[in-house]
């Protein structure tokens, strides 16, 4: 990430997403008042929805386990087959 990113506190947030939600000023307003890239309280936006949104946070959980679970059975077959060609050198081997 960039060093010379601005940090914003949660307080100046939530009244980010509050003008934008409660008093239904346009983002492109916000940006213009208070400095603050587009991209950045349109992610916001997105944050506090997400976090209104119990459902989307259990699949998120449940997608970033899955990609856990496969991950780790992708290199328990890279073992496998690693095992499998080493039992296989092991019993031509002895056969001599």
């Amino acid at each position: 990430m960039n060093n010379n990113a601005k940090r914003y506190n949660e307080d100046f947030k939530a009244d980010i997403i509050r003008f934008v939600r409660e008093e239904n000023r346009p983002v492109s307003s916000i940006v213009k008042d208070f400095g603050v890239n587009d991209q950045t309280v349109r992610n916001w936006l997105k944050q506090a929805k997400d976090k209104q949104d119990p459902g989307r946070i259990r699949i998120a959980e449940l997608e970033a386990e899955l990609k856990e679970t496969k991950k780790k059975i992708a290199e328990q077959e890279v073992t496998i087959e690693i095992l499998k060609k080493a039992t296989a050198i092991f019993v031509q081997h002895n056969r001599k």
